[in-house]
């Protein structure tokens, strides 16, 4: 559990290094990685995604004025505002904090300014959303410290609209829903057209996830993550022209796909389609404890979302390439919004370290780039504490 009492100590003393007074709330919320079903929750599809051991933490004390003081420890900047003050956040960590506060204020009257330390260790910009760490992980810190008594589900739409209205990102719920819902050895199975979730065993007997970051900046990811909202969105409005029993995405069928005139929305929706499918496989195949089928899965999304998507590049693609021709690696994929970032691998546990030296051989190798090895585990989602 992260809220050790070592945790609680150590986190305390670095707010009080900072404010010279204790904390009286501490929020964590964890980062997560997207198992299969990529590109499916802005429209109503499915998703396996769990949350790891990697978190972003909060703490928070009141002020006795209406302002609000915020630092971030590992980006060594300060957010300085007044409660009822107009402000142009400069960076995106800031936007983010700033979007919180206010998309909250437009849902709940807040009462009193606060200090807040941010600090943790999600990887930025390599695709297990630190981001939705850091919504998730205040948004739930201003519930408490508040004590507005919002639902984790109203929480994580909260943060949602900070995404589209502050950033920019027309982006679904995967990432906020994985950190804030997840279980400790489960994987989430969410089914975005409603809203709700299962959970399935994490367990992958002799074999475990490693991530492959690419170093790759995902410059592109915003503007193209908006063109592939607006593809699949043209690929729906046809075919409910077509086919008036068709109103949702879900509605769509394999044999639908083809009446997209459009040749790159026909290609958008298909991947949409297909990859709904392979989740309900996937599922299917964890049950069976059919690991071999589980890792096909992966490969088979990834060349959905390089082909079909179009959300790939030449590292990510080198990655996985190399990655399955290796005998104790089931599968590999692309994971995240694409265009960088990192692959997510089903290899054997005995193999890790010959898994990351190889890989680490051949990226440098090939474009003299280093490639930073990762293995993860499954975590609790979000969770505040009151001290």
């Amino acid at each position: 559990m992260i809220f050790s009492d070592d945790v609680i100590s150590r986190t305390s003393e670095s707010f009080f290094d900072a404010f010279q007074m204790h904390p009286t709330h501490i929020s964590t919320a964890p980062g997560r990685i997207n198992i299969i079903g990529e590109h499916t929750d802005y429209n109503d599809g499915l998703s396996m995604p769990c949350a790891i051991n990697r978190w972003i933490t909060v703490t928070f004390s009141p002020r006795s004025d209406d302002q609000i003081y915020i630092i971030s420890k590992d980006f060594n900047q300060v957010l300085f505002l007044s409660m009822y003050a107009g402000y142009q956040p400069d960076s995106d960590w800031k936007k983010y904090m700033y979007g919180c506060i206010q998309i909250l204020s437009d849902v709940k009257k807040l009462h009193g300014g606060f200090n807040a330390l941010i600090e943790g260790n999600v990887p930025v910009g390599s695709g297990v959303s630190s981001s939705a760490a850091l919504e998730v992980a205040f948004m739930n810190g201003l519930n408490a410290f508040y004590n507005l008594k919002l639902d984790p589900l109203a929480i994580i739409k909260l943060c949602q609209r900070v995404e589209h209205e502050y950033l920019k990102v027309k982006s679904g719920l995967l990432d906020q829903y994985a950190s804030q819902f997840s279980k400790e050895n489960n994987l989430l199975v969410l089914d975005f057209q409603k809203n709700t979730h299962t959970y399935i065993s994490a367990e992958m007997d002799e074999y475990c996830w490693v991530l492959c970051n690419s170093n790759v900046t995902r410059s592109l990811a915003g503007s193209k993550y908006t063109e592939r909202v607006m593809e699949t969105q043209a690929a729906l409005n046809q075919l409910s022209e077509t086919f008036p029993d068709i109103k949702h995405f879900r509605d769509i069928k394999e044999i639908h796909i083809s009446a997209v005139k459009n040749v790159t929305q026909q290609k958008r929706i298909k991947h949409y389609v297909l990859e709904n499918k392979r989740v309900q496989d996937a599922i299917a195949a964890l049950e069976q404890q059919d690991l071999t089928h589980f890792g096909a899965l992966l490969t088979a999304s990834h060349l959905s979302l390089r082909d079909l998507y179009e959300v790939s590049c030449d590292e990510i693609d080198f990655l996985m390439e190399q990655a399955i021709s290796l005998p104790y690696c089931l599968g590999s994929r692309i994971m995240g919004g694409g265009f960088g970032g990192c692959t997510i691998n089903l290899v054997k546990k005995n193999c890790t370290q010959e898994f990351s030296k190889f890989m680490k051989f051949a990226y440098l190798k090939r474009y003299n780039m280093v490639t930073e090895i990762n293995e993860y585990i499954s975590v609790d989602g979000a969770h505040v504490i009151t001290l």
